[in-house]
């Protein structure tokens, strides 16, 4: 009796912790998955009418703009991933270098991640203004005549979304490779050294192999919060122009409280939450140590 009564006296204290995360995280998911099988459209009262699986088919089947949304979302995401791990490696290796004022730079490297997205977003809406925008004052002084409609042009508003997500998040990326490169033990290249290999061979055959786990890991997050991608689509362009930089969140940002279809932007949450689970299961699979 008092084994039990020393485990409630530990309970109790983690138990209004245990409440607050049910309640935060728990409820909104089974009401949102209740909510996916309901017709409930605000501008009609917001009655609850069952739909069944209607709202899957009609987001899967029968709605253009969920698929575009993906492939837009694939296009801004793409690019930006691998153009983020490119820098961050190629910063990562010169900061894992012994050079002067290393700390500083590094400092001065991550500010980008610090910023809210919104922030970041604004500070590059005014970067790309087609009339005062320094952007297009920098080209000017290059002898270009610079006039470019940056978040206004179909194709140049997608490298307008890219450029700022890059900026944004390739510190993380730096980070992460960085800790991964300090992690690896420096007998590794005294060997390859002794044995004569080069530097070519020593960052094909050493350093990539074993930077493999942090570089899916860091790929695994920016693929996840690629999906997820909001803050900077809803201050830079709203998905314009024309839908070309509409991505699958954004679009159910649009259906649930600009077209007030809450059941419908539920059913869409619910699916973007599925290709997520499903794409982070192969990454997981592909972290896993393969067995000899």
């Amino acid at each position: 009796m008092t084994v039990w009564k020393i485990y409630l006296s530990r309970f109790k204290y983690v138990l209004p912790v245990i409440l607050i995360l049910l309640v935060i995280t728990i409820f909104p998911l089974v009401y949102s998955l209740s909510l996916s099988f309901f017709h409930c459209d605000l501008r009609t009262g917001g009655r609850w009418i069952f739909a069944g699986v209607d709202n899957y088919v009609q987001a899967l089947f029968h709605d253009s703009r969920v698929w575009s949304s993906f492939r837009n979302t694939l296009m801004i995401g793409g690019p930006s991933i691998g153009l983020q791990l490119l820098i961050g490696l190629g910063l990562a290796i010169l900061l894992h270098r012994n050079i002067y004022g290393k700390s500083v730079i590094i400092s001065l490297l991550v500010t980008p991640v610090m910023i809210s997205p919104i922030v970041a977003g604004l500070k590059w809406r005014m970067l790309y203004h087609e009339k005062y925008g320094a952007i297009n004052a920098f080209l000017r002084m290059l002898g270009l005549d610079a006039q470019w409609a940056w978040l206004a042009d179909r194709n140049l508003a997608v490298l307008a979304v890219i450029f700022t997500d890059v900026w944004v998040w390739t510190p993380l990326v730096m980070m992460v490779v960085l800790a991964g490169l300090q992690s690896i033990p420096l007998e590794c290249y005294e060997s390859a050294k002794i044995d004569g290999a080069s530097s070519f061979q020593a960052f094909s055959y050493i350093t990539l192999p074993l930077l493999k786990l942090p570089i899916l890991a860091v790929v695994l997050i920016r693929m996840i919060d690629t999906i997820k991608l909001f803050d900077i689509i809803y201050v830079l362009t709203m998905g314009g122009p024309g839908g070309r930089t509409e991505t699958i969140s954004f679009y159910a940002y649009l259906v649930g409280f600009r077209h007030f279809r809450m059941g419908y932007a539920a059913a869409i949450s619910y699916i973007i939450l599925i290709v997520t689970i499903a794409l982070t299961m192969i990454f997981i699979r592909l972290m896993r140590p393969k067995e000899a």
